[in-house]
């Protein structure tokens, strides 16, 4: 019996060490078949969880989305898992002159060594090929001819010459993020700025969106913009008292709620509200793998790529943001390489426009 489980044990640390070296010719083996490494096919995504309201104490409102199974430390599992968490914070502004009643969004998104392997105590992901620190850094142990091993889980930052692969790595620009989750937020009219004024031409609500990646494999991107919408569909702005000459405004405790009415006509009470949705921005990445040099094939495109897939792709993709409306938000392409025919623009558009109309419910509760 011991000899069978050595066997297998030795078969997959085989495998693991092929992902780890030759990662194009990898996912070259099963794409072939038109199959990915986690037995999707090519236009589906991985499952999606959503949980709201789990940050109780420091903020007005909380998301953590999931794509992937839950369970993908399981050796035995050969899906894995992208999770961030975001939370709204409150800050009272002023407001801009030529928007005396509109409030505002802040996005920021922050990363750890935590994350992945690959992202540095500062938050920034490295594909320096010169370190000789990341091969070190593994996914796991495993047990061949009765030793433990250790196994790198990722693609080794190495370049093409040395591996025999063609594989650009591009690091994960949270900037880029934070910029594009900002910019989709307020053009997608998801939420109405007018809500967050509190005093028009004095003060309005501020609100600061902190995502956190906890961790990293594959599409980011769609991952933090849903969360951030799930986190401002659970926020619930606080009951503040307005000082009617000043504009000053401060928020009101659970404590002062519960005690007595003010009755002090220098302050005005407005009520808390939770903030009314507009269509939900849903986004839609698609890794492009080109084609080969010669033209024997042709683009292949995977919906909702993992961390493999967009190291293979070298981070060409396009995300396409989509409402129930049948609107397309926003069409953002990432990459030198990307270059799509109309049908594959419209095949994208298509299934943008069903993962808006799955996901409505799921995120905005």
């Amino acid at each position: 019996m011991t000899s069978v489980h050595n066997a297998q044990d030795g078969r997959e640390w085989i495998l693991d060490a092929y992902r780890a070296l030759e990662p194009k010719n990898y996912l070259g083996e099963f794409t072939s078949n038109n199959v990915r490494p986690d037995g999707r096919p090519f236009h589906t995504s991985r499952p999606i969880t959503v949980l709201t309201s789990f940050l109780q104490r420091n903020a007005y409102g909380s998301a953590m989305v999931t794509f992937g199974n839950d369970n993908a430390s399981n050796s035995n599992t050969t899906g894995s898992s992208t999770r961030v968490i975001a939370a709204c914070t409150l800050l009272v502004g002023h407001p801009g002159p030529s928007t005396p009643t509109h409030g505002d969004i802040d996005v920021s998104v922050s990363a750890s060594p935590l994350s992945g392997p690959r992202f540095d105590i500062g938050g920034r992901e490295s594909v320096d090929t010169s370190s000789p620190f990341y091969n070190y850094q593994s996914g796991k142990i495993t047990n061949v001819g009765g030793k433990s091993t250790l196994v790198n889980d990722s693609v080794p930052l190495t370049d093409g010459t040395a591996s025999g692969s063609d594989t650009q790595l591009q690091p994960t620009d949270t900037k880029e993020i934070e910029s594009w989750i900002r910019r989709t937020i307020r053009s997608s009219r998801f939420i109405d700025p007018t809500q967050l004024g509190i005093e028009p031409g004095k003060s309005a609500w501020r609100v600061r969106i902190s995502i956190q990646i906890i961790n990293h494999d594959g599409n980011l991107w769609d991952a933090s913009l849903l969360c951030a919408c799930a986190a401002l569909g659970d926020l619930r702005l606080p009951v503040v008292e307005v000082d009617r000459r000043s504009g000053g405004v401060r928020i009101v405790s659970n404590e002062d709620l519960d005690g007595a009415i003010n009755n002090n006509t220098k302050f005005e009470r407005r009520k808390g509200q939770s903030l009314t949705l507009g269509p939900l921005p849903v986004p839609l990445t698609v890794a492009v793998l080109p084609s080969d040099d010669d033209g024997s094939s042709q683009d292949i495109l995977l919906v909702d790529p993992t961390h493999l897939e967009e190291d293979v792709s070298s981070g060409n993709s396009v995300t396409v943001v989509c409402n129930t409306n049948k609107e397309i938000v926003e069409f953002h392409k990432k990459g030198s390489s990307t270059r799509l025919s109309v049908d594959q623009i419209k095949a994208v558009a298509s299934m943008g426009f069903g993962r808006a109309q799955e996901l409505e419910t799921l995120v905005k509760g």
